[in-house]
């Protein structure tokens, strides 16, 4: 079972070791992931198994506005069976301050992904893009459709999603951990990040995570709600 204690009190460590391992595989390990997922996986042979020759529910599943609204659902229904939310008046407080902990997390992504602009993988190793770039896989503050891989989107959401449901100590921590490690494999051995993207994604949502739950529980103590808690 994961230690909730050790996860709330060492999210800083957390972070910058997969910050670590993120550098690491941009330097060492993208190109080596990449290139064997294509040899030995065929991404669409699940694009067609998803849609089923439409592909409206692939789009869907693999949007991150839909992504955000499912990791909303889950704060909120782990919220609701928290054993740490004790009154039902706190409850709304907590979903309330979730809901704008994702809306400035996107800002933050999106920002980083802009700086980064860094391709995804099937434009990275396209014969034009090699030819031109001087810096793999990178094309600082652009804006170009196709140049905003780093950090993925997708294991951002789920990071911040994952810590706060161990934090809250709720019963669903197995199943979003499991949910996670698809997500997140899924990403990788099919090319639609590079490791690099989602170990960066994880460390922004765990750290964002943490500077949140570290806020939350900072109010809360302070007692500031207590009139509107009575």
């Amino acid at each position: 079972m994961i230690k909730s204690k050790f996860i709330t009190e060492n999210y800083f460590k957390l972070t910058i070791s997969l910050i670590s391992l993120a550098l690491l595989a941009v330097l060492f390990l993208d190109k080596p992931v990449y290139e064997w997922s294509k040899n030995h996986l065929q991404r669409e042979t699940v694009h067609s198994l998803v849609s089923h020759g439409s592909s409206s529910l692939y789009d869907v599943l693999t949007s991150e506005l839909s992504l955000v609204i499912f990791v909303g659902t889950i704060l909120v229904l782990v919220a609701v069976g928290s054993r740490f939310v004790l009154s039902k008046k706190l409850l709304p407080l907590l979903i309330a301050y979730q809901a704008l902990c994702l809306l400035v997390l996107n800002f933050i992504k999106g920002l980083l992904k802009h700086f980064f602009g860094r391709c995804v993988p099937d434009v990275c190793f396209l014969p034009w893009y090699i030819d031109q770039s001087n810096q793999y896989g990178f094309a600082w503050l652009s804006s170009v459709s196709g140049f905003a891989s780093f950090p993925s989107g997708h294991c951002t959401f789920m990071s911040f999603c994952l810590f706060w449901v161990i934090a809250l100590r709720s019963q669903f921590r197995l199943m979003v951990s499991l949910l996670f490690g698809l997500l997140f494999s899924g990403l990788v051995l099919f090319n639609y990040h590079f490791l690099g993207d989602c170990l960066a994604g994880s460390a922004l949502g765990i750290l964002f995570g943490g500077c949140s739950y570290w806020l939350w529980r900072r109010v809360m103590r302070s007692g500031k709600f207590s009139m509107i808690l009575k």
